[in-house]
């Protein structure tokens, strides 16, 4: 191998002049010219190995000879120069950004494109309402309808779907809308089939809605009954397990049809409420925490003799429903001891006290008010708590639910709810609970309906419905899944079976979860890391991935009100001959119809926040009145491919992360927090804040001072920030081509296949319909060029009240002149380009590489591919491969993986780096480029336009080169001295590396460090240059970790035999044999008896398959903590030579080193030596240096407890509509019990057939 070859030759003092890919490429005639200049040229003095100690300055001047080198051919290569002087012979100057205004543009851009879709949400309310008031109820209803599971007729109709760019792919149908009926909701009642009925008349409000805004997305009604009417119509995803959609518990429904609430729920704890009862009101309350979001407050509080808090660390108070807090919750509802008698007057005294000082104290959500109240019967009716803590004004709603069959408490419990504006229901099996749960949400919108106001809701961010959560129960089905791949794997080895089948799973989710030992990769934004796969000889361009990406959304919602104030009801009464009779009664009614909404993606939002006017490394993000990000660069809400439990519920401060070194895990600075409170509460301002920031998968750190505008934005519960950059995101490059006044031809600049624009920016964008083919951002520009060559009466896009109504393309002015103006101005011939100076007589290589034609310099050179990339996100790019080695690669090319110009790494790192160095070319290689033998090393420089501190960035040039050409230029200079010299880098007792400036080995002469982080292969040397005041160590914080617990199985020692366990053991036997008869003849239908397929058996031995069984592990949510380090300035170093004594367990070895900066590079050099004696790194255990690796952050339970409890800083929403007078009036409308009964008819029969 080439690597091996390299790393020989080394140590043998051989200084190896070309790089060994250029033997076979070099003609003959340049070999020979090479000979006669080494012949000519005077030859490198003569060094013996017993001359002068190695200094500092043969290592500057080393390091200087490399920089010099190494940068040169890169500006060359990249003909950086040439560009930097086209920019500004075209005019490009730099000029101040009004960070102020650009923000004021921005939130109302986001204004006018929300209040466009309120507007959508209008319509199909207003069609709605008017649609139930011309209906007339059918009891003997039979309709047709298209089935979102099946989106089939009855007479085997098929709808036709069309995939659409707006849905992301998603096959759709625009002509017509789904319906989707939750499984536990019964399709063919009545009820529901006549609102299935009249809300067909909305899908032509649903089309016409489309036609005015071409950028909706999915619009939809969710009916009170249950159903879902969603357009345009889709096919339904199966969801993992059990379809147990159901619109009326997402949170945009619940939030649009009842404001905000205070619960308490009051758990019966008494002795009584044992097995399925106790199991059945677990559910309840689970299902109940379920309806509530971070607006809510809730509690639990289990009672029998006395009071206690389900949650102990919540004793005495109400927590916001925070996905963490919940958790909690469901935790402890697992284990709950059920004891005693219910003491029913503490309970509600309770929690009516409880209620009271909330509201009294301005917190929990200083609205809605409730008691859920969950028990197998009540002896008496409390009426004198009730008439003491909530008669006459009932700030406070009574929610029963009675649990159980055999109850005999019914009246008393029903009594409550209805005297105290709540609703009762009797929860018998565990089947219905989800249907009787959510019964109490109509109840809590009476005061919205009849207040007559539409409130427009905003949620909070969400991800698609078929997106997969994180849950225990995913993650023992995905570990079960793994299990049985390592069983199945371990048997065929045992068999000798062909494994090939196994390097693939089609399953990519099973492939990355067989790493669950191995230290948690959940680094991705928004996608999931890609399972391997053995690449195929030739890439596939067309090729999809096996993930989709997450889709982030918000939803706009309103309250759809049957505006039929009155309805008819039938009653039974007996009359005074005690004969019963049918009355039809008139009685006034506030029923919710449902909830109107659509989504809105995150993309919209952040279209109208353009990178491109933010600027490289500018960003944006949207904080909601409880201060969680709609969207942030830095928001990863997937682990592997789940989503995160909390992944809408991430902090801002918990994002931006202040570069303090005095703040510990879950301390935020004064500041940070007086920005977050200022956007929470909607105020308009700005800070400067010092941050430090993770980078490349949380391997490296940025530091430094961001300035932060923000805003609200109006009609919203939302704010907007833009965060710029100092000092250069205070300055943008001005420059562009004006399209209508052309004086040349501008399809010159976009002639070839070489160049991309950033996929995601809108350059041009017009309505699309379903069916229509995909066209790459390319082809966009192509178009539009082409066509305003030909016309000029195209037109510009421009800020509107309303969106865009003709077909035609609308292009971004700005944009699209600046892409024109970055494309003239990289149009350059790298053979065209200045050639770097002859160097000094000692370098015959470098001279001979001066006189070289550039592609052959390139060759020379192992340049793989040079690049440029704008700010406008043009990216152009020549690949110097021969179509030969271009066969043969294994891996997607530069220019296909990295078309996100100022978006990309190298962009990034380039601009940043360019205060520290204007010079220099910033390099950098894979982290696993150690691994093989075919890494490319990627040297990247920023171009800056402008005078003095008043610079904006224009591009960023780049070189890829194989990295062994680059290793063999470093020691072939390196390997010589102008003057005597003890040791040299190619001596043995000699240890030389390039280093970059976040602490990562490039050059090393094993091959295997490569990549590594230095402080993993020296951790003593390292600490040492972190002590000297070379490196600096940061501290990180992950506040969006998953921590992977193993789950400790019991031992095998037995239980200690008494006779009282014999006694236990033969009572447990007894009943087991009860229950299982039961069970399997269907005398009780309890539960059902089910069984799993399985491909292998569980008492299967061998090492791998008893591993899997083992191994059960459990993720959750958990902070976590790590170190990165970055270099400092050099004006900041200390001693750059040291000593580290007693490096080896030999008495005196010592390891000196030497530091320099290598010039117009990030790199440094480090050399270290030792005399006579080999250092042993792990006989020095005394460092400070921590491996990059992420670590458990672990709080003390008080301190977590205070956190959970007191929340974060938050605004009320709005509106609050809790009380209207007119709700006295209607009456009792509070649920009914029900009454199992045997037929009359069947037990008279039966009686009959008995008497004969």
């Amino acid at each position: 191998m080439e690597g091996d070859s390299c790393r020989r030759t080394r140590k043998t003092g051989l200084a190896v002049l070309l790089p060994m890919q250029a033997h076979n490429t070099v003609p003959a005639r340049l070999l020979v010219l090479l000979s006669l200049l080494m012949l000519i040229l005077p030859s490198k003095p003569t060094v013996s190995v017993d001359e002068q100690e190695i200094t500092a300055e043969v290592v500057k001047t080393w390091a200087l000879k490399f920089g010099k080198a190494a940068s040169g051919w890169c500006e060359v290569a990249t003909c950086v120069k040439k560009i930097t002087e086209n920019f500004k012979k075209l005019g490009a100057v730099s000029q101040w950004v009004y960070a102020t205004k650009m923000l004021e543009e921005m939130r109302n851009d986001v204004r006018t494109m929300m209040s466009w879709k309120a507007k959508t949400i209008t319509n199909i309310r207003d069609t709605a309402e008017m649609a139930v008031m011309k209906y007339t109820f059918d009891p003997d209803m039979k309709i047709d309808y298209y089935s979102a599971k099946d989106p089939r007729t009855s007479d085997g109709k098929t709808m036709i779907f069309y995939p659409h760019k707006n849905y992301g792919n998603t096959p759709i149908n625009t002509n017509y809308s789904v319906v989707h009926v939750p499984t536990n909701v019964y399709d063919q009642s009545p009820e529901v089939l006549n609102a299935i009925k009249w809300s067909g008349e909305l899908n032509t409000v649903f089309r016409n809605n489309l036609a005015y805004d071409s950028s909706l997305i999915y619009q939809f009604f969710g009916s009170a009954t249950g159903f879902l009417r969603l357009y345009p119509a889709i096919k339904w995803r199966a969801p993992v397990g059990p379809d147990m959609y159901d619109c009326r518990m997402r949170p945009w429904y619940i939030q649009g049809a009842a404001s905000a609430k205070d619960i308490v729920i009051l758990l019966d704890g008494s002795g009584s409420m044992t097995g399925l009862r106790k199991e059945i009101a677990r559910n309840v309350v689970l299902n109940i925490l379920e309806t509530l979001s971070e607006n809510d407050f809730v509690t639990i509080l289990r009672f029998s003799e006395s009071v206690k808090s389900v949650v102990p660390c919540f004793e005495n108070t109400l927590v916001q429903a925070t996905e963490e807090n919940l958790r909690e919750f469901r935790e402890l509802l697992k284990d709950l001891d059920t004891v005693n008698i219910a003491n029913f007057t503490l309970g509600l005294i309770t929690a009516f006290e409880l209620l009271q000082k909330v509201a009294k104290s301005n917190e929990g959500s200083q609205c809605n008010q409730a008691i859920m109240l969950i028990t197998d019967g009540a002896p008496y009716t409390y009426e004198k708590i009730f008439a003491q803590y909530n008669w006459p004004n009932i700030p406070v709603r009574v929610f029963t639910y009675l649990i159980g069959r055999e109850v005999t408490d019914m009246d008393e419990v029903q009594w409550m709810a209805c005297q105290n504006r709540g609703y009762y229901t009797h929860v018998t099996t565990l089947a219905e609970v989800r249907e009787q749960v959510q019964k109490y949400i109509p109840v809590m919108s009476r005061p919205v309906v009849l207040s007559g106001e539409h409130p427009i809701v905003w949620s909070s961010v969400y991800a698609d419905v078929t997106d997969v959560k994180l849950s225990d129960w995913l993650w023992q089905e995905r570990e079960r899944e793994v299990k049985m791949r390592l069983n199945q794997k371990s048997r065929a080895k045992r068999q000798k079976e062909d494994l090939s089948f196994l390097q693939y799973y089609p399953d990519g989710n099973v492939s990355m979860m067989e790493r669950y030992a191995a230290p948690n990769n959940d680094y991705a934004a928004t996608e999931p890391e890609m399972p391997r796969k053995p690449m195929q000889k030739k890439y596939q361009p067309n090729s999809s991935p096996p993930y989709r990406a997450v889709q982030l959304l918000i939803t706009v919602s309103t309250p759809v009100f049957d505006r039929r104030n009155f309805s008819n009801v039938t009653e039974r009464i007996r009359s005074s001959k005690n004969i019963w009779i049918e009355k039809v009664k008139e009685m006034r009614v506030a029923n919710i119809l449902g909830v109107a909404g659509t989504d809105v993606p995150i993309r919209e939002i952040i279209k109208l926040t353009p990178p491109h006017k933010l600027g490289v490394n500018g960003y944006s993000f949207v904080v909601t009145n409880n201060g969680f990000v709609l969207y942030h660069p830095d928001l990863r809400p997937l682990f592997q491919d789940m989503l995160k439990p909390e992944y809408n519920q991430v902090d801002m401060a918990e994002l931006e992360l202040v570069d303090d070194d005095r703040l510990g895990p879950r301390e935020f600075d004064e500041t940070l927090y007086e920005m977050k409170n200022s956007t929470i509460n909607r105020r308009i301002g700005w800070k400067k804040l010092p941050v430090k920031l993770h980078i490349d998968g949380m391997r490296r750190v940025v530091t430094k001072r961001n300035s932060y505008y923000y805003g609200p934005i109006e009609d919203t519960p939302y704010s907007l920030v833009i965060v710029l950059p100092e000092p250069y995101g205070q300055y943008r490059l001005s420059g562009q081509i004006e399209v209508k006044r052309r004086t040349e031809n501008l399809q010159q600049y976009f002639k070839d296949d070489k160049w991309r624009v950033h996929p995601d920016w809108v350059y041009c964008e017009s309505k699309t319909k379903e069916g229509d083919p995909i066209v790459s951002p390319e082809d966009v520009i192509r178009k539009f060029i082409h066509e305003a060559e030909n016309k000029q009466n195209f037109k510009w896009k421009s800020q509107s009240t309303s969106p865009p109504v003709n077909d035609a393309p609308l292009c971004d002015k700005h944009l699209v002149q600046s892409l024109v103006f970055d494309a003239k101005a990289t149009d350059v011939d790298v053979k065209k380009c200045e050639k770097p100076a002859l160097p000094n007589q000692y370098d015959p290589l470098g001279l001979l590489l001066a006189l070289l034609p550039s592609d052959q310099m390139m060759g020379m050179h192992g340049i793989v591919t040079t690049f440029v990339a704008t700010r406008s996100g043009l990216l152009r790019f020549d690949d110097h491969r021969t179509e030969e080695e271009k066969g043969n690669s294994t891996e997607r090319p530069f220019y296909e993986t990295h078309t996100r110009a100022t978006d990309e790494l190298f962009y990034r790192r380039a601009v940043d780096f360019y205060h520290f160095n204007e010079m220099a070319f910033v390099f950098a290689v894979p982290f696993d480029a150690g691994t093989k033998n075919t890494s490319l090393v990627t040297a990247s420089q920023a171009i800056f336009i402008g005078n003095g501190s008043q610079k904006a960035p224009a591009a960023v040039v780049g070189v890829q080169l194989k990295h062994s050409a680059f290793v063999e230029r470093f020691f072939n200079i390196t390997g010589t001295c102008m003057s005597k010299c003890k040791y040299k880098c190619t001596d043995k007792q000699m240890d030389c590396y390039l280093i970059d400036n976040n602490g990562f080995v490039v050059v090393s002469e094993i091959h295997e460090h490569t990549g590594k982080f230095f402080g993993e292969i020296d951790s003593i040397l390292f600490d040492s240059l972190v002590q000297g005041n070379i490196f600096r160590r940061i501290r990180m914080y992950d506040y969006q970790a998953i921590c992977i617990d193993l789950i400790v199985p019991s031992g095998p020692a037995n239980f200690l035999r008494t006779p009282f366990r014999h006694v236990a053991n033969i009572v447990q036997w007894i009943w087991s044999k009860l229950v299982m008869y039961f069970v399997q003849t269907n005398v009780l239908p309890w539960f059902s008896d089910y069984v799993y397929a399985s491909d292998y058996y569980e008492d299967e031995q061998g090492n791998d398959g008893k591993a899997a069984r083992q191994n059960k592990t459990r993720a959750r949510p958990c902070d976590k903590e790590f170190t990165l380090y970055e270099m400092r300035p050099t004006d900041a170093w200390g001693q750059t030579k040291g000593v580290i004594p007693n490096c080896s367990s030999i008495e005196d070895c010592d390891k000196n080193y030497i530091v320099q900066m290598v010039p117009y590079t990030n790199l440094m050099m480090l050399v270290t030596y030792s005399e006579e004696c080999s250092c042993d790194n792990s006989s020095l255990t005394d460092t400070n240096t921590q491996p990059l690796e992420l670590e458990e952050v672990i709080y003390d339970e008080d301190e977590r407890c205070y956190r959970m409890r007191n929340g974060t800083l938050r605004k009320l929403p709005e509106p609050c509509v809790h009380h209207h007078p007119e709700e006295g009036s209607i009456g009792q409308q509070c649920g009914l019990g029900s009454l199992l009964r045997a037929s009359i008819y069947l037990v008279v029969g039966a009686l009959l057939l008995r008497l004969l």
